[in-house]
């Protein structure tokens, strides 16, 4: 036996003599004291990593190291072991058999490297047997060699792991008869470590002078020959970066005679493949032997394809261990996660207890966020690597095939800083390519992602403002980068997470009043949530329990979505908030909550929490908005309501606003925000149009242009609230005057608006149709709005339509169909377990008999 196969002997007699079948890096530690134990010998946990191949090895195995291992196994030293095991070789084996020994221990060991080396557990990646029938064409014909090529991190070498196994190894293996040898960048190093070239290795190992000579042989004596020879080789790009390497690899592929025999398979980064493939297709005979397969791309030089859905979700279920689908995965996720090397990104955050949920968009930042850190922030010449990598961001510009920038633009920087360049080639980090559609063939540059591209973008902005967030920040952000693009979205939420780590809430305020469109407004609150829900988690963060301050309320309380998000965000806020003053008004905003989803526990637990804080809330609000939420609450448990007080004390705070001075916009308060949204609310319940009228006058007389506020959602609710109001006083022409304003306001993609407001309109339109006896339209919006109100889940909207629903059909002489909306409703009431609250009921009095007869319905 050579070196490699007595070593693979010992490394199974090892993982017996431990109990284990498989080796992970955990174990190497539980091995290294059964050593000790056993021989009184240290071995340590680096050396049984490295013997295992979980760490590289830049050096022979001491003798005390194999002694030691020989001696745990039952034998007196190495040399005892070796002995035995060369004299179990039988002497009478073919000189084919002989070779397939040889290959077989040295593909073996390169076989577990491949698998120690997989950023995610081997077992867990994805099989990707579509490209098999590729393969097995390119083994089957005239072909003499071909290419694996992709860019760093697409999964190339876990491919060609996976085809070895499968084509050679497997129990069903197509070429079991074949030899097969399996050689990556480890194999290499580990030959030159040992003092040899290549040629004496070759010698050494297989007897002949070189893979020349071996094909020579077989061709002169084809009965020893017992089938093909396949000799894969994988990971040398560092090797081919030297020109006398990389020629040495070019007369070596000019060297092979032409056989039906030999089959060779190269393993490449397309950075290298762009060299070596215009000598390839220069050369007749290479071009006559080289097979590019199905899947090869020639605008990108790769024939890897990324990773399709089926193949994410597949990693991800074995991952977490349970059935991952499409709609647990966030799309920018899902799109990430196409590039393998992202799975390996995410598997080392969930190995250090990283909490993010899948579908939670902030995943994809922590990622790029993480993997920089280790690639470049904490590497050997970052401040070089992060020069370069701003100075590329600032030049590259869009092109027909993406994002690049010519690289004789960047030379100067590239040459300033030559070892760094290589280094972020290496890394993946960077890819160069030749641009063959022009008239001279040009050589690019480009990022592997574009999100690491965003991301230093990104970074120029936070330089150019001197890393202080402020209301120029985003205007520049504004202006700089077209509306309802990716990359603007991406450099929102790079500044959002960027404010929240520092905890400058307050400038987060300015996406939501600059003209951001609607859905930037929209999707940066939710972006928001994410990113503060999962900062208020960490230890050591900035935004925490001492720091979060009204800021953050006043984003909460204007851009109030009702979404699921929402809800977890003000729940884990509120549990983890010290200031009084905060913790009161998310305990408010947490009954609203419960009263729009109808749901008594959380009313009744918020209602306890907030009610220690009653002085507090009289001295913070123009309004105590805890008899407001009490009055609801009665109402929904069915409790008579003691309302004259109620009603004395929103009549006098009507009083003390109307007759205060004017002011603007700027000055109106959350607190003003949460009492005013409440006092109206209520009124409307109480069935006190007139004082509900007369309320909000009083808000315009004390904020006359409040309806011109296209930045928080209290300006189309007051709106929508008096529109509910004039349709009470048969003020009609007013009521469709607002329904005329505020599609037109709507339609401004600047105005910022939510689903709920967009329910909360349909549910106006609705009850207007009804109103002016346009019941088949009624009956149509109605439609349209449960349809949204399902969706998002807004219960007390999806109840009031199914009421407004009944009205309309009724009064279209649709008897069927009022007793299939009465299903739906009781179905609905049934399925959450909840009640039919008094003030769901936004249609006219003479339904009022129909509400008490399905109120008092019990199923």
């Amino acid at each position: 036996m050579n070196a490699n196969e007595l070593l693979i002997e010992l490394r199974k007699f090892v993982l017996i003599k431990s109990g284990l079948r498989n080796i992970d890096p955990a174990h190497c530690k539980v091995i290294s004291e059964y050593v000790f134990q056993e021989t009184k010998n240290y071995v340590s946990e680096t050396t049984i990593k490295r013997f295992f191949g979980f760490a590289n090895t830049l050096h022979k195995f001491s003798l005390f190291t194999l002694n030691s291992l020989s001696q745990y196994i039952g034998y007196a030293d190495w040399n005892a072991f070796c002995k035995e095991k060369e004299n179990q070789i039988l002497p009478s084996q073919s000189i084919w058999q002989t070779i397939k020994l040889t290959a077989k221990s040295i593909t073996e060991l390169a076989l577990v490297t491949k698998k120690n080396n997989s950023g995610v557990p081997f077992n867990y990646t994805a099989n990707r047997n579509f490209y098999y029938p590729d393969f097995d064409y390119f083994l089957k014909n005239s072909y003499q060699f071909t290419t694996i090529s992709a860019q760093p991190g697409q999964g190339k070498s876990i491919l060609i792991a996976h085809m070895v196994e499968h084509f050679f190894y497997s129990e069903h293996a197509l070429y079991k008869n074949d030899i097969v040898l399996l050689l990556n960048v480890n194999s290499i190093n580990n030959i030159i470590q040992n003092g040899l070239s290549l040629k004496d290795w070759f010698l050494k190992e297989f007897k002949f002078e070189s893979l020349s000579a071996l094909v020579s042989y077989f061709k002169k004596h084809p009965d020893k020959k017992e089938g093909k020879i396949v000799i894969v080789v994988d990971g040398i790009d560092t090797f081919l970066a030297r020109t006398d390497f990389f020629k040495i690899f070019v007369d070596f592929l000019y060297s092979i005679e032409e056989n039906s025999f030999l089959k060779l398979v190269f393993g490449l980064r397309t950075n290298s493949w762009v060299n070596l493939q215009p000598i390839i297709t220069g050369s007749a005979f290479l071009t006559k032997n080289w097979y590019n397969g199905l899947f090869y791309d020639i605008d990108v030089l790769s024939n890897v394809p990324p990773l399709n859905t089926e193949e994410i979700l597949g990693i991800l279920s074995r991952l977490e261990e349970k059935d991952v689908t499409q709609e647990d995965v966030h799309p920018a996720l899902l799109k990430q996660l196409k590039s393998p090397f992202w799975l390996q990104v995410y598997f080392q955050l969930k190995n250090e207890n990283f909490s993010l949920e899948l579908n939670d968009p902030l995943l994809c930042y922590e990622q790029i966020n993480y993997f920089l850190e280790k690639k470049i922030f904490l590497a050997k010449k970052s401040t070089e690597k992060i020069f370069l990598l701003k100075k590329i961001s600032e030049n590259i510009s869009k092109g027909n095939k993406g994002l690049r920038v010519a690289k004789e633009t960047i030379l100067t920087y590239i040459n300033d800083y030559p070892d760094a360049y290589e280094e972020l080639l290496y890394d993946g980090i960077l890819i160069q390519e030749k641009r063959l559609s022009t008239a001279i063939p040009t050589e690019v540059v480009r990022f592997l992602n574009d999100d690491i591209y965003t991301y230093f973008l990104f970074i120029q902005i936070t330089e150019k403002f001197n890393y202080k967030p402020s209301k120029a920040f985003f205007e520049y952000i504004l202006e700089n980068y077209t509306p309802k693009t990716l990359i603007r979205n991406y450099i929102l939420n790079w500044s959002i997470r960027f404010c929240i780590n520092r905890n400058e809430i307050s400038e987060l305020k300015n996406i939501l009043k600059l003209p951001f469109t609607n859905e930037e407004k929209n999707d940066s609150f939710d972006f928001i949530c994410s990113v503060s829900k999962y900062e208020i988690s960490k230890p050591n963060s900035n935004f925490n329990k001492q720091s979060i301050n009204m800021d953050f309320i006043d984003i909460l309380a204007n851009g109030r979505t009702m979404s699921p998000l929402y809800k977890e965000t003000v729940k884990a806020i509120s549990d983890n908030v010290l200031n009084e003053d905060v913790q009161i008004m998310l305990l408010v905003i947490e009954c609203n909550i419960a009263l729009i989803d109808i749901d008594k526990t959380l009313l009744v637990n918020a209602m306890q929490s907030l009610k220690r804080h009653y002085k507090r809330l009289s001295e913070l609000f123009p309004i105590n908005p805890y008899d407001l939420i009490l009055y609801f609450h009665n109402n929904l448990i069915g409790k008579p309501n003691e309302s004259k007080t109620l009603e004395e004390k929103i009549i006098s705070l009507c009083h003390q606003i109307d007759k205060s001075e004017p002011l603007k916009n700027s000055q109106i308060t959350t607190t003003e925000v949460l009492a005013y949204r409440m006092v109206l609310l209520t009124l409307f319940a109480q069935k006190n149009y007139a004082e509900c009228h007369r309320f909000i006058m009083a808000i315009l007389n004390r904020y006359p242009n409040i309806f011109y506020v296209r930045y928080s959602v209290f300006s189309p609710f007051l709106l929508l609230q008096l529109g509910q109001t004039y349709l009470k006083l048969n003020y009609y022409k007013k009521a469709k005057r607002i329904v005329e304003f505020v599609e037109k306001i709507i339609e401004c993609d600047y105005t910022y608006y939510t689903n709920f407001i967009i329910v909360s309109f349909s549910v106006f339109k609705a009850n207007f149709y009804n109103c002016t006896h346009n019941y088949e339209q009624a009956v149509a919006e109605t439609e349209t709005g449960l349809k949204m109100a399902s969706q998002d889940d807004f219960k007390i909207y999806e109840i009031a339509l199914q009421l407004l629903k009944i009205d309309s059909l009724k009064h279209c002489d649709r008897p069927e169909e009022v007793s299939n909306a009465i299903k739906e409703l009781f179905n609905f009431l049934s399925l959450h377990k909840i009640s039919l609250p008094e003030y769901a009921n936004l249609n006219n009095f003479e339904f009022d008999q129909t509400f008490k007869v399905l109120k008092s319905y019990k199923k």
